[in-house]
């Protein structure tokens, strides 16, 4: 029963945010997304490997001042032993478009403001994060981003910081369109939690760029890469996830 409550809690949550985010705001522009992943080699805090399915609700718009971003994961959904559950939400206020940064010709197209709220549910601390994004332009990438983030994780003495990187390219003809796309984060020794380096790359066939036939699917595979997983020492995830997202 408590399981059950919490995904009813947490399907309403997700609702909820879609559509604060996508009416609330007066979004200029928005996409969520169904993401569907499985993988092997996943690590246990003692160690321990295992199988996994996860499904992921991720949302993105843009509004008059900024930006939204939330995702939400349920790990083995269909296992009642096994199922977990984390979210991120992360709202950005823009520097172009509030007026407070006018952007150069080249290199840099906006400084936002960002804020981050770390969900977990498990052996994760809850983390608080708060710093500068700043967005990349004419580069060769259809995105690229630098986070430079404090780090305050609940529960434990202290604080430290946190860079991420955010990518995606688009290549490939229009028969055969492709994506490479993905982040890396770091984040500093915080108390008794090691520093850890989490990166996620991905490559897929992105059929919701045909402009015929078109299907709002993308299909491939991501790497997961998991040093000092959870901020445990010695942890490390290494393995290949396949994954299918349904765009709507």
């Amino acid at each position: 029963m408590t399981k059950i409550k919490y995904s009813s809690q947490l399907a309403g949550l997700v609702a909820g945010l879609t559509l604060l985010a996508s009416s609330a705001f007066a979004a200029d522009w928005q996409q969520t997304n169904l993401q569907f992943l499985h993988g092997n080699e996943y690590k246990r805090t003692n160690g321990n490997t295992y199988s996994k399915t996860m499904l992921t609700v991720e949302h993105a718009s843009g509004w008059t001042y900024g930006s939204n971003f939330f995702f939400f994961d349920i790990s083995s959904p269909d296992t009642d032993d096994n199922t977990t559950f984390y979210g991120e939400i992360s709202p950005a206020i823009s520097g172009a478009k509030t007026g407070l940064f006018t952007p150069p010709e080249s290199f840099v197209k906006d400084i936002l403001w960002q804020l981050n709220f770390e969900l977990p549910q498990g052996p994760s601390k809850r983390v608080n994060l708060t710093g500068v994004t700043i967005e990349w332009k004419d580069i060769g990438m259809d995105y690229f981003a630098t986070q430079f983030l404090y780090r305050d994780a609940q529960g434990v003495s202290g604080s430290t910081g946190q860079l991420t990187l955010v990518w995606k390219k688009t290549f490939g003809p229009e028969s055969f369109p492709m994506e490479f796309s993905g982040f890396i984060d770091w984040a500093g020794k915080e108390s008794t939690v090691m520093d850890n380096l989490q990166a996620q790359p991905g490559v897929y066939w992105d059929l919701n760029r045909k402009t015929a036939q078109k299907i709002p699917v993308k299909m491939g595979v991501e790497y997961l890469y998991w040093k000092n997983k959870y901020g445990i020492d010695g942890l490390t995830e290494s393995l290949a996830q396949a994954k299918l997202t349904w765009i709507f």
